[in-house]
Formats: C-alpha cells, structure tokens, sequence
C-alpha cells in the first residue's frame, strides 16, 4: 500500500482489508497508526543500514566506504521513495511535535525503538569517518555533512529536480558532485 499509493493511503483498515482479515485484526499489532508508521519506518532504517553494511563487506578504505555509503543511502531512497518519505518524517504520520526547548526546533515524539534505528545508519557513516581520525568533532562534523548531502541528493533525486545521468553510477555521480568536500 505505502509503495503503490503513500504514507496517506496506509492505514490499519486499509492492511486489514488488502489481506482479507477483520478490520479489527491489525490492532492486536499495532495500537494506532503512529504505531504502524514508527514501526515501518524502524523497519525501513535498519533495512537501510543492512544494506549499507552489505554493499560494503570487503571494504576498509575510509574514503571507499563513506562513498558506499553514500551511494547505497541514495539507491535506497530512489528505489523506496515512500518509505524513505515517511522515515525522514517528510509525511506527518507520528502524530504531534514536542518543542525541543534547547534547540528551539520541533521533533516529532517518536518511540525509543525509531529513535535507535534512526541512528544505526548515521553511526556506521561516522564510524568509516572515524577510521584514523581521533578528532571526535571534526569526525562528526564530516558525517553530519556527508549526511547531509546524500539526504538533500536522494530527496532531490525522487522529486524529479535532479536526475543521475544514465550512463553514469550512483558512487560516480557522488564523486563528481561532491569533489568539494574533502575526507
């Protein structure tokens, strides 16, 4: 449902009824639909970070594996764009913001399960950053901007303002446009 019709059209009903059980019947999985949206997007973030550790098995250059990563967190979200959508919050579907105070931005109240698989992508980007590099932050600083800029491609990717020239790979079109940085 999320992949053929979005985060606005998945419902518990809608599951209930696209597998032929009672309407009923999700609620022993699920206690609402912000329960269903966190868990999907739990699930779409761990799924994310198997990939990104699996596309980069045999590596342990630090540059190589910070551009794997790179180039699988854009493929994921080109080939899921809804759920990459609903995991990045870019669909309000769990439920009301609390006011971060410190920060004066507002984050969503998520559960302690999302929070932790919200972050396995971003702590083995930081770990390939942290291969010979003591500066703890000068390291996060490098991730929070590699991040950065595979989320704003792969979020301009699948909204059709930019495209990856055919005859030209994720990782190569990563190098050509991120030759600025340096890491």
């Amino acid at each position: 449902i999320l992949r053929e019709k979005g985060a606005d059209a998945l419902s518990l009903r809608a599951i209930a009824a696209d597998v032929g059980v009672s309407h009923m019947a999700p609620y022993a999985h699920f206690k609402n639909k912000k329960e269903l949206m966190q868990n999907i997007a739990a699930d779409g973030f761990n799924e994310l970070a198997e990939r990104m550790e699996a596309n980069s098995q045999s590596i342990t250059n630090a540059r190589q594996l910070v551009l794997v990563y790179g180039a699988t967190y854009i493929d994921f979200a080109i080939n899921n764009p809804q759920l990459y959508r609903l995991m990045l919050g870019q669909v309000e579907t769990f439920g009301r913001r609390k006011q971060n105070t410190e920060a004066g931005i507002q984050k969503p109240s998520v559960s302690n399960e999302l929070e932790e698989c919200f972050n396995r992508p971003f702590v083995l980007l930081r770990s390939a950053f942290a291969k010979g590099n003591d500066n703890r932050e000068e390291v996060a600083a490098h991730a929070l901007g590699a991040w950065s800029t595979v989320h704003g491609m792969a979020a301009l990717i699948i909204e059709g303002h930019i495209s990856i020239p055919e005859d030209t790979s994720t990782e190569e079109f990563l190098i050509k446009t991120a030759s600025y940085a340096r890491f």
